[in-house]
């Protein structure tokens, strides 16, 4: 039976923004294995209709970049097309990796449903309001940047009429068929909408990045507190019993090999999401910021706007990532301090010399990173930006 009866309705609450996003797109796995066939068939056919409309938003832009348009043009398509592309490979990992979320958040359920006492409920309720503060936000930025860059952005630049004096409606994304002109009605239509959803579609899927993010490492965080407490209790008093000592000390070892399966099984399933949201976040930035430049010298308001709105959505988007895996280092760095100012004295002779196996576990480092490439930390999102500012200074210079 489970120790703490609010256990359901607490993996709901810390789950519900992110699972209610990706259940509409059919990858939200459910904990528990057992789907029927019309629950296999309607998620088959959500996850058709996503990456149809994906392909269909994808395919004729990178048409249009190899075959049209100026170089001013295909620099302002790169935002799009690296975004679209980088969404439908986390689609991707998501459906592939299907069965390691689920045994990830099979793990978050259990360590919510083993909990002992009302004070380490909160603790974990006050890191789990963290996680999903941190996906609203997400979600708000994301959805309101995808619906202006989409909608606004285009439309703000009215018709242009070429030289031959054709007249060109814009789409947010400029797309080429061979044998159909996306210009002509009805076509013009179903591309401007096309592009919209797909523009949902992509906001979704980085918010439900983000919020598997948020809820798996901030969740280790909050282990990693509790276990701070475990160590701190070993030493309160002195303990007369043997069996006491031995029971705490299992309880601190079994809790520590936990936290670091469970972080080593984020990072198998995650890793690859994470390098690429931290690279392609710091590409588009540098581009972005090169567009407003150029919308500023251009007097367009509306397109500066938007691109403003962009930049601080790459720049959050970016922080958000980096300051989970700061929590998570900060938290495990104030283990290995606790570790090392253990009063060992109180305990009995032979049960100090556990203390040192104890140390060397919690000094190990515990991290997140991109790809194995990049520690998830604040020094790497000033790292992203200072590349960004980089990249843009040499982009304007190549332009000018």
């Amino acid at each position: 039976m489970p120790r703490n009866e609010y256990s359901l309705s607490d993996i709901m609450y810390i789950t519900r923004p992110t699972r209610n996003i990706m259940s509409i797109f059919g990858i939200w796995p459910s904990i528990s294995r057992k789907k029927t066939l019309c629950g296999k068939v309607y998620k088959f056919l959500l996850i058709t209709i996503s990456y149809t409309l994906l392909t269909c938003n994808l395919i004729p832009g990178f048409l249009y970049w190899l075959t049209q348009g100026d170089t001013r043009t295909r620099l302002q398509m790169i935002p799009f097309l690296i975004y679209d592309t980088m969404t439908v490979s986390q689609y991707g990992i998501f459906i592939i990796r299907d069965n390691q979320i689920r045994e990830c958040l099979k793990h978050v359920q259990e360590d919510w449903e083993n909990i002992l006492s009302a004070d380490v409920r909160n603790m974990m309720l006050k890191f789990a309001r963290i996680a999903k503060r941190l996906v609203t936000v997400c979600a708000t930025f994301m959805f309101s940047g995808a619906v202006l860059f989409r909608t606004i952005l285009p439309l703000s630049q009215g018709d242009i009429v070429t030289e031959q004096n054709v007249t060109i409606r814009p789409l947010a994304c400029p797309s080429y068929l061979v044998f159909i002109d996306v210009q002509i009605t009805p076509i013009y239509e179903i591309f401007f909408t096309i592009q919209c959803i797909s523009g949902l579609i992509t906001a979704s899927i980085a918010t439900g990045a983000c919020g598997l993010t948020a809820i798996f490492v901030i969740h280790a965080s909050g282990q990693l507190r509790i276990l701070r407490d475990l160590m701190t209790r070993l030493v309160e008093e002195r303990w007369q019993k043997e069996y006491e000592v031995n029971k705490k000390l299992a309880d601190i070892v079994e809790h520590q090999v936990r936290v670091r399966g469970f972080l080593r099984m984020v990072q198998h399933t995650l890793h690859q999401i994470f390098l690429m949201e931290i690279m392609v976040n710091t590409i588009t930035l540098c581009i972005v910021m090169y567009f407003i430049i150029i919308e500023w010298q251009s007097n367009n308001t509306a397109a500066l706007c938007v691109y403003l709105l962009c930049v601080g959505n790459l720049i959050l988007h970016l922080f958000m990532y980096c300051y989970t895996g700061e929590q998570l280092t900060e938290q495990a760095e104030k283990v290995a301090t606790a570790s090392c100012e253990l009063e060992w004295y109180r305990l009995p002779d032979k049960k100090a010399r556990y203390i040192v196996l104890l140390m060397i576990m919690s000094n190990a480092p515990t991290k997140i990173s991109a790809g194995n490439l990049f520690e998830l930390s604040l020094k790497t999102f000033g790292d992203a930006i200072k590349t960004a500012g980089a990249y843009f200074n040499m982009l304007r210079n190549i332009t000018d």
